[in-house]
């Protein structure tokens, strides 16, 4: 290996090292905010806002942590496609952190109780999809960093069987969103959809994510 190729992959590594801290930031995120709806469901508005504020000061967090990953990538010495493929996974990422903050922002507009029990079931689920994919994601990232290829391929698959269950649940869901909308006030049967929909997008980023591991993994 040339010196220019050991320097490409050694800052690899460093840049591989900060987005696993960031996976794990992401992972935390999604699980205050699968918290945060299901303290909605009890209606324990007090634990809904402590999730929310966790959710939203971590949130912050992980943006900090993206832009360290950028500019650790901008200082350094990597093969082009290295950079690039580094460079989606961080920012995909971060759009599933964006989700899981944007559902509980969304959520906190709609006073306590006002959703049905119902819908919330499905939120929940579909959540807790997106939770387990960003706990893959994590295991995912670190399979990268040690060089496990193949593993990383499998966990990858496993990420989109996550993302083919909330699209599924997602169905489902949007039709207790019309049952909902039959009662409700336009604007809570509005932001009843965007959440729905929000949740959903989390699940398509954990599935972007996945081909980029995927992609990454193949390249090196």
């Amino acid at each position: 290996m040339s010196t220019w190729s050991w320097i490409s992959r050694a800052r690899e590594k460093k840049a591989l090292e900060l987005y696993i801290e960031h996976a794990s930031k992401i992972v935390s995120i999604v699980y205050h905010a699968l918290i945060a709806i299901k303290a909605y469901k009890e209606g324990n508005w007090e634990k809904f806002s402590e999730e929310w504020r966790r959710v939203f000061d971590e949130e912050r967090e992980a943006d900090e942590l993206k832009r360290k990953i950028l500019a650790e990538l901008a200082e350094g010495v990597f093969h082009p496609i290295d950079r690039e493929e580094v460079v989606r996974l961080a920012i995909t990422s971060d759009d599933i952190a964006s989700y899981a903050k944007a559902w509980c922002r969304r959520i906190s507009f709609i006073k306590e109780n006002e959703l049905p029990s119902t819908l919330i079931d499905k939120l929940i689920e579909m959540a807790n999809y997106v939770y387990e994919a960003a706990k893959i994601i994590l295991e995912a990232s670190r399979e990268l960093l040690a060089g496990h290829r193949s593993k990383v391929l499998e966990l990858a698959n496993k990420i989109e069987l996550y993302e083919e269950k909330v699209d599924d649940l997602h169905v489902d869901a949007l039709q207790e969103v019309l049952l909902y909308c039959n009662s409700a006030k336009t604007s809570n049967c509005m932001l009843a959809k965007e959440i729905t929909d929000t949740v959903e997008n989390a699940a398509d980023k954990c599935e972007e994510v996945a081909d980029v591991l995927r992609s990454i993994a193949l390249l090196r």
